[in-house]
């Protein structure tokens, strides 16, 4: 309970700093588009504004440089033929007299209809400064329209003649502005979604490493309980009963030795885990020979009475040696102890070919009632768990790209297969 307890905290620890991440992530890309967007808002309406304005001066310049006079009179004919003066943008030319000015050309083009109020204001005030002015102005509609009024001279006197009125409207601009905006939000708002996926899925990818620390520091630790508990608790035990009991002693004291080494062993194991689960223990890859390696083990760790039979061939293989040997005597090991009956010797059968190492024991052993490939049984901690032996045997196996596979003998026993890599 305990355990599952502490795995479901790893998990939502993991899982609140991946969603930690995302909303960083998703955070920081908000405010990047939000900031970009309302740049590229104020650049196209500025932009646009500014094509306005040099609509309305050109227009204006036109229609004024269209304007002359003959004998006196005012002549309008150009601007009927002059398609910048007849375009899209309304043109009004007011002549002025002794005391107000007189509308004589209008061309309202397309736009709403603007009070003639309106238009009049700046004719009037145009030509009483004679300077130019731009404004903004409602037409019928109550929709802002931009206007510029330009005063026009008399050629032969050079005063102050007139006034020409440009109008034009900024709605088709404002429209392009709009679609503008809603396809940035909409493209931000895509972004932002595939943002935001992408971040937790990168977010998830780079915890995973953590995640596999975790998992494995869990495991360390459970099998570290598993393999000291049973011999500290047999030592335990067989002390208490040989304190009241003197005539036990010795068998006692044979008891705890043997509980002692399998500690030794068992602390040894965690050692040598951890420090390849830690990094500690670098895997060094040469070529090396298979058959031999495995004839040295199998000498150093099957001792009389027990008994052990090779059949080799030469076989090279590219890898970590040191781990190889590790790898070997635990195998060796662990059908040493557990592939015999009772307290009856064991006989164990090495088997070497290029690229795999197979042990096999005579007795009932542990894998008797197994299906093929079935190294998760031998996990410690498991109901058939024989130790870390076989735990350390798959994880160098791993580091090879190679397997381990446990599967019943023919005959009875189990066979343990290491496969390795060819040079």
């Amino acid at each position: 309970m305990r355990r599952q307890t502490r795995q479901l905290q790893t998990a939502e620890r993991l899982a609140g700093l991946r969603m930690r991440l995302t909303a960083l992530l998703l955070a920081l890309n908000i405010i990047g588009l939000a900031g970009m967007g309302a740049v590229a808002l104020v650049v196209d309406e500025r932009q646009r504004a500014e094509a306005v304005n040099a609509d309305l001066h050109r227009t204006a310049g036109t229609a004024v440089a269209l304007l002359y006079y003959d004998s006196g009179a005012l002549l309008l004919d150009k601007l009927y033929d002059n398609a910048i003066a007849q375009g899209s943008t309304a043109v009004y030319v007011y002549e002025a007299d002794r005391a107000d000015v007189t509308l004589v050309f209008a061309h309202p083009a397309r736009l709403s209809v603007i009070a003639p109020p309106t238009l009049l204001g700046p004719a009037r005030e145009v030509r009483a400064v004679g300077d130019e002015l731009t404004e903004a102005v409602r037409d019928e509609r109550s929709e802002v329209v931009h206007l510029l009024a330009v005063p026009f001279r008399h050629a032969d006197t050079g005063s102050i003649a007139g006034t020409v009125v440009a109008v034009a409207d900024p709605g088709p601009g404002q429209a392009a502005h709009r679609r503008l905006a809603l396809a940035l939000i909409v493209g931000g708002t895509a972004f932002t979604v595939m943002t935001c996926l992408g971040g937790y899925l990168l977010a998830r990818r780079g915890t995973q490493p953590i995640a596999d620390a975790l998992t494995q520091q869990e495991r360390f630790v459970a099998d570290a309980a598993h393999e000291l508990r049973t011999p500290l608790t047999v030592i335990r035990a067989v002390s208490e009963s040989a304190l009241g009991l003197p005539d036990r002693q010795p068998d006692a004291l044979r008891r705890v030795i043997a509980a002692t080494d399998r500690l030794t062993d068992a602390v040894a194991a965690l050692l040598t885990r951890a420090r390849l689960v830690a990094g500690l223990r670098h895997l060094e890859r040469q070529r090396f020979r298979l058959d031999q390696l495995a004839e040295e083990v199998l000498a150093d760790t099957v001792q009389p009475p027990h008994t052990a039979t090779a059949y080799t061939r030469p076989a090279v293989a590219l890898g970590d040696p040191t781990l190889v040997r590790i790898a070997l005597r635990n195998l060796i090991h662990n059908a040493v102890q557990h592939g015999r009956d009772g307290e009856s010797p064991a006989t164990i059968t090495l088997t070497v070919v290029p690229g795999a190492v197979t042990v096999r024991d005579a007795g009932p052993g542990p894998g008797a009632d197994l299906p093929a490939d079935t190294a998760e049984r031998f996990r410690p901690g498991s109901p058939n768990g024989t130790g870390l032996g076989l735990a350390i045997a798959h994880w160098v196996a791993d580091l090879h790209d190679g397997s381990l596979t446990l599967r019943p003998a023919e005959g009875g026993g189990t066979e343990a297969t290491l496969t390795l890599p060819a040079p």
